[in-house]
């Protein structure tokens, strides 16, 4: 599977809302819920997403992993640290989502999406990033781990009705494409 990493464009909100969408259903299926899996709105996440390609901040990077016949098969989105969980986090900024779909898993596709957030957020002057996972999602965990993420705190919330655990990662400094394997670029797969 040939797949190109580009920033998000407005056009491409459905796709990422479905990606989001399916991407949790399909990586937390052995620990949430099917009721908390089956809540997921695409909508709910397309208006998300549309908000936030819509109010754009120029220091935070949204890209799109693309399939060759133009389907979105993963996302990634990160930039300055939000005031939730700050403290927590103890970093300057923060990967706030990425999601593959199952198809897309161990390609490289994940690598390159973090390594064209990454990239954006160290040419930012950012040193330290961060990111939450739930604690029982073990390959995303080794993943991180294996590009150098060190653990940090813990956490609890709620999503309809099942209290999570999610763990944080850090990277510091933040890795570039030329640190730990990390290659933007595209590449067939």
């Amino acid at each position: 599977m040939t797949i190109a990493i580009r920033d998000a464009i407005e056009s491409d909100v459905d796709g990422i809302a479905k990606v989001h969408v399916q991407g949790w259903r399909e990586s937390y299926k052995d620990f949430m819920t099917p009721e908390a899996l089956a809540g997921l709105s695409v909508e709910e996440r397309k208006t998300m997403w549309q908000g936030a390609l819509a109010q754009a901040d120029p220091r935070t990077k949204l890209l799109v992993a693309v399939a060759c016949g133009g389907e979105i098969v993963g996302f990634a989105c990160g930039g300055p640290i939000r005031n939730e969980g700050a403290g927590l986090l103890a970093t300057e900024a923060e990967l706030f989502a990425i999601y593959l779909l199952d198809k897309a898993k161990r390609q490289g596709i994940g690598r390159r999406l973090m390594a064209g957030v990454f990239d954006h957020l160290a040419a930012q002057g950012l040193g330290s990033v961060g990111l939450w996972t739930l604690k029982e999602n073990l390959p995303a965990r080794r993943f991180y781990e294996a590009l150098g993420g060190q653990v940090g705190p813990e956490q609890v919330f709620d999503i309809r009705g099942q209290q999570l655990t999610e763990i944080a990662y850090r990277f510091e400094p933040i890795p570039t494409d030329t640190a730990r394997g990390f290659s933007p670029s595209p590449t067939p797969g």
